[in-house]
């Protein structure tokens, strides 16, 4: 029997998965909602099989969230869902999956898909997705716009959406994985930094590896951190030199 965390964003479907899962032999872990909260769970617990709801509310939807278990954790995922159109199945199909349960399900349907999951789990390791699969089968992003163009799209969910220049704070890349922070939200995308950087208007500048901040909502700085919307951001040596030279201090 498997350590299962359910990641659905219906309380009452949550409860209902969690109690078959109790008369199946399985030992579920306490539901989650959304993407941050079952990667944080990931990292703190052993878990052998993650069972994620394809419509999951929140910045990342069910496929998303997928991936980023497959690229950083290498678990198996079964995909809940209530939808079995073509298009959602082509973007699942993208996490490699390792079986669908179709809303609503019975006891029967769910001991079937999670013992071939497990199964073919224990017979074969799920390897971690590379980058090149997060864009593989995927619709094409609007084209690239100017670097004049007083804002960008970012894929969030099933879409792209426009988020303003001057709404960024800065952009976090954890390895080529990249999240950029707005006063209100958080979206993650896959790219790499570098190329990102290529792309942005002249506001925003290199802090430290893993950083790009937009000066125009930068507010104090000192020799190792520069400080954006109050919150520290580390600076390198390799970058201090340019960015004190945009922001051109006296005294």
């Amino acid at each position: 029997m498997a350590t299962i965390l359910i990641v659905e964003d219906e309380w009452l479907i949550a409860q209902e998965i969690r109690r078959s899962l109790l008369r199946l032999g399985h030992t579920p872990l306490a539901p989650v909602d959304n993407s941050e909260a079952a990667l944080e769970v990931l990292e703190k617990e052993a878990v052998e099989l993650v069972l994620m709801d394809i419509n999951i509310a929140g910045d990342c939807d069910g496929i998303a969230a997928a991936i980023m278990v497959r690229r950083h954790f290498a678990l198996p995922v079964v995909f809940l869902t209530a939808r079995s159109d073509s298009p959602t199945l082509a973007r699942a199909n993208i996490a490699q999956p390792y079986g669908y349960i179709t809303k609503p399900f019975t006891d029967a349907t769910l001991k079937v898909q999670l013992e071939l999951a497990l199964l073919k789990a224990y017979d074969s390791p799920p390897p971690r997705l590379e980058v090149r699969d997060l864009s593989a089968g995927l619709p094409q992003p609007p084209a690239p716009q100017d670097r004049t163009s007083p804002s960008m799209f970012v894929r969030k969910g099933t879409k792209w959406v426009r988020v303003l220049y001057a709404d960024i704070l800065y952009f976090f890349a954890d390895d080529k994985y990249i999240i950029l922070h707005t006063l209100n939200e958080k979206i993650p995308f896959a790219q790499t930094l570098r190329t990102l950087e290529a792309t942005l208007p002249p506001n925003f500048i290199r802090a430290h590896r893993s950083y790009i901040v937009n000066i125009d909502h930068l507010t104090a700085f000192d020799e190792a951190f520069v400080e954006v919307a109050k919150l520290p951001i580390p600076v390198s040596r390799t970058f201090r030199p340019e960015l004190k030279k945009r922001l051109n201090p006296v005294g």
